[in-house]
């Protein structure tokens, strides 16, 4: 490891105080009992947390602020926010710190990918986040892509050059499955994540990246077999195993098979209590197979947060809990303008 705890103490601190500025319970229920979007905003604007996000949608000057403006103003105070903490990063950790500006390259990706799919090509959208100009992906080239080998151009010299260049479809032949995409691109997020903590990190350090980026992957392994199982009972476990990261930390490969080959969600879940992530399934009523991804994973970020040693992933952790909030002042956006569930149970857990 470089460098001592002691070099992380005006991060940790920093980190801490914006932490304390979050939405809590009540404000989430006090949002979703609003009547209209605008109200909701209104209350974000005099919050800390997300005034500068409300902020620019009262003064953007657009015609109509739907959903895709909402959401991207929400994005960008979290990517505004993590370009401010790398100011307090030290130098040795810029790479890893550099893990949001390969999550939002990616994102940029597949909504291009999408775009060229469905052939619909968003005009009047905000402007890009200033993390995503920051990346190896060129945003521009991206965002007036119509092929797939313009999108691949636009990737070039990015990590996920290789992935696509693999997936990259013969003259004449359909598009790559877009759901095998997403995974291969995450997949290379991953590695390349898991390659830094390797090279560069020893110690608690070491340990504590390892287990945070080792038990995602885990999770949403369980994930993406538990929403197989569930919508697609049945399904072979040679076609769910094509479906998974290729990497395992807690999980044995014996035990990613046998999930693979399980009949339906039931069997999934009988299996999983005999894993190391049992109790993140157990006493819990899930709206959505997703939040019980959602929950472990709050509870691991907080616990680094709020007793764990100082170090790089305090700041890592903290951007994790504001993307959970952001999660959920979307879905208290969503409740109130089109009717969708207010997912209360993400709200409590969130709103601690």
């Amino acid at each position: 490891m470089t460098g001592g705890q002691a070099q992380y103490g005006a991060l940790a601190a920093k980190v801490k105080a914006l932490y304390g500025k979050r939405l809590r319970l009540e404000d989430f229920q006090h949002m979703a009992a609003f009547k209209s979007e605008a109200e909701v905003l209104e209350y974000l604007r005099a919050h800390p947390s997300w005034s500068r996000a409300s902020g620019v949608l009262s003064t953007a000057g657009w015609d109509y602020v739907g959903r895709v403006e909402v959401e991207a103003a929400l994005w960008n105070e979290l990517r505004l926010e993590y370009l401010s903490l790398s100011h307090f990063v030290p130098r040795q950790d810029r790479a890893l710190m550099d893990f949001r500006v390969r999550i939002a390259e990616y994102q940029a990706l597949l909504n291009a990918l999408r775009r060229l799919r469905t052939g619909k090509y968003a005009k009047g959208m905000p402007p890009p986040s200033p993390i995503v100009l920051r990346g190896k992906v060129d945003y521009r080239a991206l965002e007036a892509a119509r092929s797939y080998d313009a999108i691949l151009d636009a990737a070039r010299g990015s990590i996920y050059a290789p992935t696509l260049l693999h997936l990259r479809p013969a003259p004449g032949a359909p598009l790559p499955d877009y759901t095998v995409c997403e995974s291969l691109l995450r997949s290379a997020y991953f590695a390349h994540m898991l390659r830094i903590v390797r090279k560069q990190y020893g110690g608690d350090t070491r340990q504590v990246l390892l287990r945070s980026f080792g038990e995602q992957i885990d999770l949403l392994n369980l994930m993406h077999v538990l929403r197989l199982k569930t919508y697609f009972p049945g399904t072979a476990a040679d076609t769910c195993l094509t479906m998974l990261y290729p990497f395992q930390y807690r999980l044995k490969p014996a035990m990613i098979h046998a999930l693979c080959a399980a009949p339906d969600a039931a069997a999934v879940f009988a299996l999983i209590r005999q894993t190391p992530y049992a109790a993140s399934f157990e006493r819990v009523e899930a709206a959505e197979v997703e939040e019980y991804y959602r929950r472990a994973f709050y509870a691991f970020n907080r616990r680094c947060l709020l007793t764990g040693p100082p170090s790089i992933y305090t700041a890592i952790a903290y951007l994790d809990l504001k993307e959970l909030e952001l999660q959920v002042v979307v879905n208290v956006i969503e409740s109130v303008k089109y009717g969708v569930p207010y997912n209360e149970n993400l709200a409590r857990l969130v709103g601690q």
